[in-house]
């Protein structure tokens, strides 16, 4: 390799990811336009954070050296999870891009694919399907059995050695994740069926069955995945040690999110059940001076 291109290396050119990454940011801008800038005040320039912050999280999760590293540290691939599962998806929750990209889809198209979802009778079966997948308790267990799943050792060995398989292990991480978020974050125009002390137990669980797998990692005396058939690692660890490692970034990097969302939703909880207290007692008041 001719000098100073080192660095290059351990720089991936991921054409996959780079044109969906564009694709949204074009269709964000473009569906944007026609808004007025400020349309939603605060909200909206947070929500736009967000998204700008989601896309780039992905761009550091799958285009970068973190990408190389993965190949050959398992810590360094469970961070690359991590970011997509427990980062970018909840940012771009939080975003609800959806309608705005939408709006940036040409007319004629928006109303040809709308109408034959939302209208054909022959489609019935579709948005039957659609409504029982996207119940909170289903996208729940999707979210989680798609995260076991694919940390069981033949399938994430394939993940190594395919690397089609390996971007549907990354897109199935991330879509569950926008997911699973999407139930305890808001999507405009839509609002999540759970209530607030709901939301804190969705999310609870969640969290505890991360910690079973990084339990599973941690405290494993063998090392499960082909990465143990490598000749070195970088920093000359073990690959039990690194498999040890990967559990320990699911344990506690990893539930982070999760823990802020807890604290957010519980606390939101006692507020309501506290502004609901008062209420109460106004109304009785009203009901002894009424009497």
């Amino acid at each position: 390799m001719p000098p100073g291109l080192g660095v290059l290396a351990y720089w991936p050119f991921e054409p996959v990811v780079l044109i969906g990454v564009e694709l949204a940011a074009v269709l964000y801008v473009v569906g944007g336009m026609g808004l007025s800038r400020g349309r939603h005040g605060s909200a909206g320039r947070w929500r736009a954070a967000a998204f700008w912050l989601g896309l780039l999280t992905i761009l550091v999760a799958l285009q970068s050296p973190i990408e190389m590293l993965a190949r050959q540290l398992f810590w360094v691939h469970m961070i690359q999870h991590l970011l997509l599962m427990v980062v970018a998806a909840p940012l771009l929750a939080l975003a609800s891009p959806w309608t705005q990209m939408w709006r940036a889809l040409p007319l004629r198209l928006r109303r040809s694919v709308a109408r034959p979802l939302f209208l054909q009778p022959r489609l019935a079966w579709l948005r039957a399907l659609y409504h029982q997948v996207s119940r909170p308790s289903v996208i729940w267990v999707l979210a989680t059995a798609n995260l076991w799943l694919w940390h069981l050792p033949p399938l994430y060995d394939l993940t190594l050695s395919n690397h089609l398989v390996h971007h549907l292990e990354h897109t199935l991480f991330l879509v569950l994740g926008i997911a699973f978020w999407a139930q305890l974050i808001d999507q405009r125009p839509f609002r999540s069926p759970l209530g607030t002390l709901e939301r804190a137990g969705y999310v609870f669980l969640a969290m505890v069955q991360s910690w079973g797998l990084a339990g599973v990692l941690s405290f494993a005396t063998v090392p499960f995945y082909s990465y143990a058939l490598l000749p070195s690692r970088p920093g000359g660890i073990s690959a039990l040690t690194d498999q040890q490692l990967a559990g320990g970034m699911m344990w506690v990097p990893g539930a982070i999110t999760y823990s802020i969302a807890l604290i957010v939703f519980l606390f939101r909880w006692l507020a309501e059940e506290d502004l609901g207290g008062q209420l109460g007692v106004r109304a009785e008041k009203g009901q002894v001076h009424g009497g």
